[in-house]
This record gives C-alpha cells, sequence and structure tokens, in this order.
C-alpha cells in the first residue's frame, strides 16, 4: 500500500503537536442552518474548517497519502444525524509523484439531521462532535476539536445567517450521474487493468480542462490508481492489483465540463461485464526493426555519428559561437603557423572533450536507474536558466561591456579575437558543443539511439565519434591554416562582426527563455530575466573598475560587489522559480491541429481501436523539431491528409523528463527528439517511422501508405 498510515499514526502518537493550539494551521466551527428549531423537523449541520494559506485537509478518499476528515457526532437526546455530504475536493500531486485530493482555503462538510420529537418549545438541543483531521503543506500535522451547538427549540423553526453557506457547499456535492450522460467502458487487461471511459451526451460539447474530465475514486483498497485523460470526454484509468483478487466494481466520482459549464456526478462501474479486449503493450515490443536499425555493423554507427556530428555545426544555435573561432583564426593572420594551428587543435579539444564528458555522465546516470536521452539536461530548468546566463554574460563581452581575463597569459573569452589564448580557444569548444546538444541531426539519431543501448565501450566510442565529426572543419583548417586567405584580413569589419555575433547569442537567450517559459511558466521567465537584469550590472561593475588599472584592493571590492550581486540575485529570483513545482496548462491556439497529449495508456488504446495514431516526438528546446512543425506540419496539404485519414494526432513532449516518452523512444532505437512515427489502423507491430528531417511530400506519402492508398 502507498498510503503513509504508519508515518501519519507515529505523529499521532508522538504528541508533537497541539491541534487545539491557536496557532494551528486549522480551526474547526459547527454550524447549523437553522437559529431556531421546532421538534420533528429537518435541518443540516456542518463542520466548517478553515485553512492556512498553502494548508490542505483531504476529502473521504484521501488518494496516495493522508487521512481523511473524521466526524463522530453525538446528542444527549438522540437527533438523528445522516451521513458527512463532502464538496468535491481538489486534486493535488505531492513530493514523490503521489496523488491525494483535499480541500484549501476552506470547506464545509454537511450533514442531514432530524430534530427529536421529544423536545418541546423552550427546550435547548445540544450537539456535539468530535472532529479530526490530518493537514499537509510540507510537513503533516494532526489536528482535532471538540467541538459544541446549543439550538432553542420553539414551535416553529428560523433560518440561520449561516444559510446561504450551506446552500453554496451543498451546490458542491457530487450527486448522481445526470441520467442523459452514457458511459461506456473497455477493459484492457495485463498486469494492470486499464479502463477506458468514454462519456457522451446527445447534443452537447465536451470540454478538455486542466482539471476536467477525471475520476476521483471513493475506494481503493486492494489496488494502486492512476488516471488520466487524453480526450474532452475520454477518462483511462489503470488499476495496479495488490493481490489476485479480481476487481469487480469501481465506485467513483466522475468530472467533467459540458458547453464550459463544470459538473460531477457519483457513478458505480461494474468491471465484471464490461466488455474486454487485449491490451496493446507498446512499451513491452522493440520496434527498431522497422526502421533497420538492428542489423549495422559497429563501424556503421560510428560513420552516422561523425557525419551527425559535423551537420550540428549548421545548427542556429551554434553558429555565434562557431562564427567566433572563424573569427579568432582570421585574427591570428600573420601569425606564426604553429600558434594558430595550437588554437585550432585547442579548440578541436574541447569540443572531443565535452562529448566525452556528456558519455560519463551519461554511463553514471544509466548505471544509476536512470531513464535518459540526448539532450537530457535541457529537461531540468535550472540547466536552462545557467545556459541563459552564461550566453547572454558572453554577449555582453562582445558588446565590450566587460572582458573574461583567463588563467593564461594574453587570453581572452569574449573579448578581441587576436587576444584569444589557448584555454579560451578550449572554452569555446565547450560552449559550441553545450549549445549543440538540444539539436539532433540527420544520422545522429539512429547512431545515438544505438549507443545508449550499448556497453560503455561503445558509448565513449559513438560520443568520441560524434565529437570528431563537430571538430572535423576546424581540424582542416588548423591543418591548413593557409585556406584562410579566402576570408577577408584582419580590419575593422572584425569588431562590427563581433558585436553581430553579440546581437546572436542574445538571439539565442531569447530562445531559451522560451524553453524556459514551457517549464516553469510566464512567471519564472520574468523573475529570470530579472536576474539577467542583475547579471549584467555585474558585469558593467566587473568591467568598469576590475581592470588591472586598479590597485589590487579596489579589485577585490568589485570582485565581491559581483558575488553579492549573483548570490542575491539566484536567492531572491531564481532559487524560489525552481523549488516552485508548477503544472502548465497549454491552450490550443485557433487553427491549430489538434493535438493530444501523450500518454502511453492514451496511445495503446487508440492503437488498439483501429485508428491511424500519428505520434510526434518533441521538445520545446529541439530546433529541428520547431522548424519541422511550423514548416513541415504546418502546411495545407498535411493538414489536409490528417483529416482525410482522420488521423488521431499525439504530441510526445519531452520538454520536462517523462520516463514513459523515453522508454518508447528506446523502444524504438532512438535517444532524442525528433522522432515521427505512423501507427496503420490495426497494426500495432509495423508502424512507419520518418527520418529527422521530414517534408510535407514525405508526410503525405507515408500517411497514404498507412491508409493503404497507392
Amino acid at each position: 500500500m502507498r498510503k503513509l498510515y504508519i508515518a501519519i499514526v507515529c505523529l499521532v502518537l508522538s504528541g508533537q503537536f497541539d491541534a487545539m493550539a491557536s496557532d494551528h494551521p486549522v480551526q474547526a466551527r459547527m454550524r447549523a442552518d437553522a437559529a431556531v428549531v421546532a421538534p420533528g423537523t429537518a435541518m443540516r449541520l456542518g463542520i466548517h474548517l478553515t485553512m492556512e494559506e498553502g494548508w490542505h485537509t483531504y476529502w473521504q478518499y484521501s488518494g496516495d497519502a493522508g487521512l481523511p476528515i473524521q466526524v463522530e457526532w453525538q446528542s444527549s437526546i438522540g437527533a438523528e444525524v445522516g451521513p458527512l455530504q463532502w464538496p468535491l475536493p481538489s486534486k493535488y500531486r505531492e513530493e514523490g509523484d503521489l496523488t491525494v485530493y483535499g480541500y484549501a482555503d476552506e470547506v464545509m462538510l454537511i450533514a442531514a439531521a432530524k430534530v427529536p420529537l421529544a423536545l418541546a418549545p423552550g427546550d435547548t438541543l445540544h450537539l456535539a462532535a468530535e472532529v479530526s483531521w490530518l493537514v499537509c503543506r510540507e510537513l503533516c500535522i494532526p489536528g482535532a476539536a471538540s467541538l459544541k451547538l446549543a439550538l432553542p427549540v420553539a414551535a416553529a423553526s428560523v433560518v440561520s445567517a449561516d444559510l446561504p453557506l450551506f446552500d453554496y457547499y451543498a451546490a458542491l456535492v457530487p450527486g448522481p450521474l445526470d441520467e442523459q450522460v452514457v458511459v461506456d467502458l473497455t477493459i484492457h487487461e495485463a498486469e494492470a487493468v486499464t479502463v477506458d471511459m468514454r462519456v457522451e451526451r446527445a447534443g452537447e460539447t465536451f470540454i478538455q480542462t486542466d482539471r476536467t474530465p477525471d475520476f476521483y475514486p471513493l475506494a481503493t483498497d486492494n489496488f494502486a490508481f492512476f488516471a488520466h485523460s487524453p480526450a474532452a470526454n475520454h477518462v483511462a484509468l489503470r488499476l495496479e492489483p495488490y493481490g489476485t483478487e479480481p476487481i469487480e466494481r469501481l465506485r467513483g466520482v466522475l468530472v467533467y465540463t459540458i458547453d464550459g459549464v463544470p459538473r460531477a456526478g457519483v457513478v458505480e462501474l461494474d468491471l465484471a461485464t464490461a466488455p474486454r479486449s487485449a491490451r496493446v503493450d507498446l512499451l513491452q515490443r522493440d520496434y527498431r526493426s522497422v526502421s533497420d536499425d538492428h542489423n549495422r555493423a559497429l563501424w556503421v554507427y560510428i560513420a552516422f555519428a561523425i557525419l551527425g556530428g559535423l551537420i550540428l555545426n549548421l545548427m542556429p544555435c551554434v553558429l555565434p559561437v562557431i562564427s567566433l573561432k572563424i573569427l579568432g583564426f582570421v585574427g591570428q593572420a600573420g601569425t606564426e603557423t604553429g600558434r594558430m594551428r595550437r588554437l585550432g587543435w585547442a579548440f578541436c579539444a574541447g569540443i572531443v572533450a565535452t562529448f566525452l564528458t556528456l558519455a560519463l555522465i551519461v554511463l553514471v546516470l544509466k548505471s544509476s536507474g536512470e531513464l535518459i536521452g540526448w539532450g537530457f539536461q535541457f529537461q531540468y530548468p535550472g540547466f536552462v536558466m545557467a545556459m541563459s546566463a552564461l550566453v547572454f554574460a558572453l554577449a555582453l563581452s562582445l558588446f565590450g561591456v566587460y572582458e573574461i581575463l583567463l588563467p593564461v597569459s594574453s587570453s581572452n573569452l569574449g573579448g578581441l579575437p587576436e587576444r584569444e589564448g589557448l584555454l579560451g580557444s578550449f572554452l569555446n569548444g565547450v560552449l559550441a558543443t553545450i549549445l549543440a546538444t538540444p539539436c539532433t541531426a540527420p544520422f545522429l539519431g539512429t547512431a545515438l539511439g544505438f549507443a545508449f543501448a550499448q556497453t560503455a565501450g561503445v558509448v565513449v566510442a559513438i560520443f568520441a565519434a560524434i565529437g570528431v565529426g563537430m571538430a572535423l572543419p576546424y581540424v582542416v583548417l588548423a591543418l591548413k591554416p593557409d585556406w584562410m586567405e579566402l576570408i577577408p584580413k584582419p580590419g575593422p569589419w572584425m569588431v562590427r562582426f563581433k558585436q553581430l555575433m553579440g546581437f546572436l547569442l542574445v538571439a539565442t537567450v531569447l530562445w531559451l527563455l522560451w524553453v524556459l517559459g514551457n517549464q516553469v511558466g510566464v512567471e519564472g521567465v520574468i523573475w529570470t530575466s530579472t536576474f539577467l537584469l542583475v547579471l549584467s550590472v555585474a558585469c558593467w561593475v566587473w568591467g568598469q573598475w576590475g581592470g588591472v588599472q586598479y590597485s589590487r584592493r579596489s579589485r577585490w571590492i568589485v570582485r565581491l560587489v559581483v558575488v553579492a550581486l549573483l548570490a542575491g540575485g539566484y536567492g531572491f529570483l531564481l532559487h524560489p522559480v525552481l523549488v516552485t513545482e508548477r503544472k502548465l496548462a497549454v491552450e490550443p491556439t485557433a487553427g491549430a491541429l489538434a493535438w493530444q497529449p501523450f500518454s502511453i495508456m492514451g496511445v495503446e488504446e487508440l492503437v488498439a481501436s483501429g485508428r491511424m495514431v500519428f505520434i510526434d516526438f518533441t521538445a520545446e528546446w529541439c530546433w529541428t523539431c520547431k522548424v519541422n512543425e511550423r514548416v513541415v506540419l504546418a502546411q495545407d496539404q498535411v493538414r489536409d491528409k490528417f483529416a482525410e485519414h482522420n488521423v488521431a494526432l499525439v504530441k510526445a513532449d519531452w520538454t520536462n523528463r517523462n520516463p514513459e516518452i523515453t522508454r518508447l523512444l528506446q523502444a524504438f532505437g532512438r535517444s532524442g527528439v525528433p522522432l515521427y512515427v505512423i501507427f496503420p489502423p490495426g497494426q500495432p507491430d509495423y508502424p512507419l517511422v520518418l527520418p529527422e528531417v521530414i517534408t510535407a511530400d514525405l508526410v503525405t506519402a507515408k500517411l497514404n501508405e498507412a491508409a493503404g492508398v497507392e
């Protein structure tokens, strides 16, 4: 069982928390919808809990953790009190990927009650309740309260001022499912039970939101429960039994939206008699043979790696750094040939060393059981922030705001090319490699997909080959420095060119901020941009007063100021963004293709249904992906072909970590994006795999092939 009952019981028994203390984050009160009651009449009682900001209590089914609110009613004269009525809760994701259901800010649980006939006008109805709860934020605190309420008895009842509050929360309590709403079930059985719920109502339009459709179970005593929503009228449930006993019934609340109005209804699912179909388990299949990647020799993959590394030099995010390197060669014109060669070899060494370092990181992460792929570091917002700051700082140096002096005589990163040293050339190679990692060039995806499934020696060999391929043009220039005579001689144009590269680096920063926005939202981009402003001030301070012409004491003061600015900027601006979990709702743009969000159960259900499925494995940090989406997939001929064949479009967004996407990529022998896969109708064993670089004609031809059209 995944519930944390043992830890909670330990907290309760430890007596470390005083639930009745005034500083407890939950305050409880008993309310009634009548100020005066009459014998034999009906009334409503309520347990009203108010929570401090950031805290939440739990619903009658708490989920993977927590405990529901408990109420024990007491009455000295036997007033009849019915069961609790629970308003629809919110759904939370807690640390450790646990799903819980509960309430924040405030909630009132309602119970119907009947005033005893034995009472007479002039008497007093005494009611009491023992209430207990668990409230959580970063930690969980148990709480309890003994609540009392005394109501005068008269010949006629009088409503209380709390009546609107009762009506408000009563409207939030899910009732029976609307009789006009039809729920169709299909069961797929394997190690787990997958329940596909399709909801229909004649003449109504279902809408998918960040909260609907969904299913909140009312009990999961003998199985683990997972839910996701592949479409506006479709909920897929995954039930993992704890034992061998079959799951025959499931009771819960179906949450859905019709014509913009959210609704909820209690439904009981009869799983024993629902129709069953064999499950299409995609993650247990090996699709490498469909692209002929399983029978090639090792030298072919090494050749692919070299070609892919060579093509990486043409990626837009790498061009500014590459241009600066070539500019560095130009700046060395007229100097000794040996020095030019050493600078070229240093740049190549930076590239190859970085790829070897990436290979070691991959091996370490694989040995720890992590599911990773090419460009995995861009799935971490902290890395994207660091790259934004690094590239922005380099751009400022190209604009002349400051210079980074390296611990090598006459060396400089980002300064005038004629002053570049060996370490600066090496670091330029490192930076160019890091900026190239979000891109998957032709041939590179096949080589990397093969490497990630091989032994440590093969991984290192493939990564080294990629580095050699990327460094190859600069090896040639280092060996043939006289070829640089084709480029204009050094002159004032170099300063202008350097500044132009600075603007290209700023454009790279904008791209990185766009990637970050898809991970942490607009607010995170604003705070990161504010940090870049602080960084620019720190660089300016360094450039103005950190030069060698100032005293040693002045330079130390400047260093302390710069460190204080950067540390303070990180602590106040970036750190809160990194530690705050955000679930971003993606709103489709007008005229955009109707992409469904990826889930392995959703894809398996679509494939099993016999519908053609097109999966776009993509990421916001992947240049090739974005070009393909805007230049190819958005074309009218492709969109029309999707509509003609009724293709289900699934977007497997790998911007953030997603183990299911990683595993499915590996099933196709790939370690990164882009990847485009078409499942023909009714043929889960014979998908069509498209190359990394696609054209509209290629996509339409493959769609026709999948549909059996000549």
